[in-house]
């Protein structure tokens, strides 16, 4: 493996950052490696030491800080690097959309260039992306993805502040909701001196793009579904998007919505123009050419997070595309338990219907059947009147644990506060919190197998404990005893949850007598050797 330790002869910048007793300045770079591997054929700096400060003792160590994080190259050779910095004196060539960086010690702003080809790549131009003002601690310009349209104008996307300089006309010309920041997607010229438009899109930063032969636009990434450009007709399901744009971003095209982790890491463009959409856990978005039904993500049904492996009756959601009848259906009850059909639609599991708890055209809401406990994996399925929706092959768990999480818009939410009851059986909340000491009560799924029948619904008066361990973890120091960051507290009863649905666990727990200031405790789950996902208690002063 070849270590790069040095810039090459005649490179663009060969002076290394500075650096004293106080810190150093960080500089982006841009390297050649041969195709072998074994020769380092261009490297060079790009950044600046200084960086802009009122003076005094408080500028002592602040040094410039500039970092690529985005490469293209056109079909001339040349290359192009777009990133993040607040060094002033950063690299800009004349004539640029902008040479004068906008930036302070707290905050920075985007920077965008390109070199040329051959063996010495030498600066063709670069500007910054600013925001309309410098303002202390405003989020930064962030750019996390570059492309080239078919014209060769560059186009960037990332996060902004609200000052960042939309462009009128286009598909969000305001920052979403009102926020302080949104993500956003810009096109520049291909000598870099002019803005020909942006938009904001969404509240969170678009994390990738790319641009078809046709010149539309594709973005992925995070962002409160409904502070996206709306769309007539398009379900909401999720967090995660990916969105197709006109060329000069005033229309969308297409917009896909799934579930947290389900997409929006990166983007590629296949030969036919149509995406394949990564997001975490390998989860993959393929686009098709024709229309029709499909399953975009499977997550639990306690968190809304996708997974790739499930459990015994584990309650899980699928989400998708005209996977389930076009009218929301809620699931039916015959003798004590859920059925395994709703409106001529089925989930298989290695052709194992499952019990159906909810039903509508962009999710279904279904149980894991335990006849899948022995196998290393199951292949989902959906039946409809018109015939199969193939779905993934997931893993099979002994458990999965997940804790059932409030589904409140407001601040429970951000805070991730589980449902949980209080000792006194209210409704745990940040405005109703537990006492230190008190005996709370919690909910989860993906425990593993159950003594009940698929779907059965547990009686109400029968308190039945489950076949594995269950220990809840907090993350609180409580003494000599607790490793790890994390403690085990007491555990009154883990076991199917009376007059709910078995796959339901129930857990009751007692608080700590003494806990440090905040207003929630956060905790883990832990089944067998499974950890599951954190949760959380609100907790009176």
């Amino acid at each position: 493996m070849l270590l790069i330790s040095q810039v090459t002869a005649g490179a663009f910048q060969t002076k290394p950052p500075a650096r004293d007793s106080f810190g150093s300045a960080r500089y982006a770079f841009l390297t050649e490696i041969s195709s072998t591997g074994d020769r380092l054929l261009y490297s060079t700096y790009f950044g600046a030491d200084a960086v802009s400060c009122a003076g005094g003792s408080s500028c002592i160590g602040l040094f410039g800080n500039t970092s690529a994080t985005s490469l293209a190259l056109d079909p001339s050779g040349s290359i192009w690097m777009a990133g993040l910095t607040n060094a002033h004196e950063l690299p800009v060539t004349p004539g640029v959309l902008a040479a004068t960086c906008l930036c302070n010690a707290t905050s920075s702003v985007g920077f965008i260039a390109r070199f040329s080809a051959g063996a010495t790549k030498s600066l063709q131009w670069s500007t910054f992306l600013n925001p309309t003002q410098t303002r202390q601690f405003q989020p930064a310009v962030q750019i996390h993805a570059l492309a080239l349209d078919p014209a060769g104008n560059v186009i960037v996307a990332g996060g902004a502040p609200s000052t960042f300089p939309a462009t009128p006309g286009v598909v969000q010309p305001t920052p979403p909701g009102g926020g302080i920041r949104g993500g956003f997607i810009a096109k520049l010229n291909n000598s870099g001196s002019a803005l020909i438009w942006s938009t904001y899109f969404g509240n969170v930063a678009v994390s990738a793009l790319a641009a078809d032969p046709q010149g539309r636009i594709l973005v992925t990434g995070y962002s409160d579904a409904n502070l996206l450009p709306s769309v007539p007709g398009m379900p909401l399901t999720g967090s995660r998007y990916v969105a197709r744009l006109s060329g000069d971003g005033r229309v969308i095209q297409d917009l896909f919505v799934g579930p947290e982790f389900s997409t929006g890491k990166k983007l590629i463009l296949t030969p036919t123009g149509t995406f394949v959409a990564m997001g975490q856990l390998g989860s993959l978005w393929i686009e098709t050419l024709s229309a029709g039904p499909s399953i975009l993500a499977k997550t639990s049904a306690a968190t809304g997070w996708l997974s790739g492996g499930v459990a015994p009756h584990e309650l899980i959601s699928l989400h998708g595309m005209g996977i389930g009848p076009p009218t929301p259906l809620d699931g039916q009850v015959v003798n004590a338990a859920f059925t395994t059909s709703l409106g001529g639609y089925q989930v298989l599991f290695d052709g194992i219907a499952a019990p159906l708890l909810h039903a509508g055209p962009t999710q279904i809401r279904t149980i894991v059947p335990q006849a899948v406990l022995r196998r290393d994996s199951t292949r989902i399925q959906i039946a409809t009147p018109s015939g199969n929706i193939d779905g993934p092959t997931l893993a099979v768990r002994v458990a999965a644990p997940e804790i059932f999480r409030s589904s409140d818009a407001g601040l429970a939410a951000a805070l991730r506060l589980s449902v949980a009851l209080n000792q006194n059986g209210s409704l745990n909340s940040l405005q109703n919190p537990a006492k230190p000491g008190e005996v709370v009560t919690i909910f989860a799924t993906g425990a593993g197998a159950t003594s009940w029948s698929d779907g059965s619904i547990v009686p109400p008066d029968l308190f039945r404990g489950t076949s594995l361990p269950v220990a809840v973890l907090a993350s609180v120091f409580l003494g000599p005893h607790s490793t790890g960051g994390l403690t085990s507290l007491e555990v009154l009863y883990a076991g199917d949850a009376p007059g709910l649905v078995a796959g339901v666990m129930q857990i009751n727990f007692r608080l700590p007598d003494r806990l440090p200031p905040g207003s929630t405790l956060d905790f883990r789950l832990l089944v067998g050797d499974a950890l599951g996902g954190q949760g959380a208690i609100s907790i009176s002063p």
